[in-house]
């Protein structure tokens, strides 16, 4: 229910109405960005465990076909741990070359494992609200305002965004030339204008072939 201003009865004067938009805590505002731009790395967790249970499950299976007399699915564990061991000694480099390759492997897991992922998206600053844009939709505004600065029909200009990157493909018509000057200048415009967070920088490039019946 709203309620209308009143009077103070002390001052006589009418009390003025408070703004229609509430100021959204920055610590709320951070919150929602951060969730609406990261995503979890639950999919690659499970995939990771996934294969772990089916390799140890593997060499589970080929320890008991071995300790049974019978012959292996693929190989022997005991076999690989002997090759392994006679490879160390008579090779020590490129055991320690396959050790310092497992640990970079193992590093990269664990990174992955521990930061969150990243949505394809930005997000604008604003006092009251939390504005979170797509990047596809970022990508078809400069594809547009690009194609209305070029003189280009549509079609003929698309757009790539990236965390910080915005990449303009310029395909004109076979015959014609595209002024690429205007497309960029019209696209960095808009970046800077909007002030997206991070912030993105537009490049352009032309197709060397062009397009008929463009």
């Amino acid at each position: 229910m709203t309620t209308a201003p009143t009077k103070d009865p002390s001052a006589g004067s009418q009390s003025k109405p408070t703004s229609a938009v509430a100021r959204v805590p920055s610590g709320v505002t951070r919150r929602i960005l951060r969730r609406e731009t990261h995503s979890s790395r639950s999919g690659a967790t499970v995939v990771m465990l996934i294969v772990l249970i089916l390799a140890v499950g593997y060499v589970g299976v080929e320890a008991v076909y071995a300790a049974l007399g019978q012959p292996p699915l693929l190989f022997s564990p005991v076999d690989a741990v002997a090759t392994l061991l006679s490879a160390a000694t008579a090779q020590p480099a490129l055991v320690i070359a396959a050790g310092i390759a497992a640990a970079i492997l193992g590093l990269v897991l664990v990174v992955i494992g521990l930061t969150p992922g990243r949505r394809g998206r930005h997000t604008i600053d604003d006092d009251r609200v939390a504005v979170v844009v797509d990047d596809q939709v970022i990508a078809a505004s400069l594809a547009r305002n690009a194609r209305i600065a070029g003189g280009l029909a549509p079609g003929q200009v698309t757009a790539w965004v990236a965390r910080s990157s915005a990449r303009i493909t310029i395909t004109p018509a076979s015959g014609s030339t595209a002024d690429t000057d205007a497309v960029l200048r019209a696209a960095n415009d808009e970046l800077g204008r909007i002030a997206y967070r991070p912030p993105v920088t537009a490049e352009a490039r032309v197709t060397p072939n062009g397009r008929l019946g463009a």
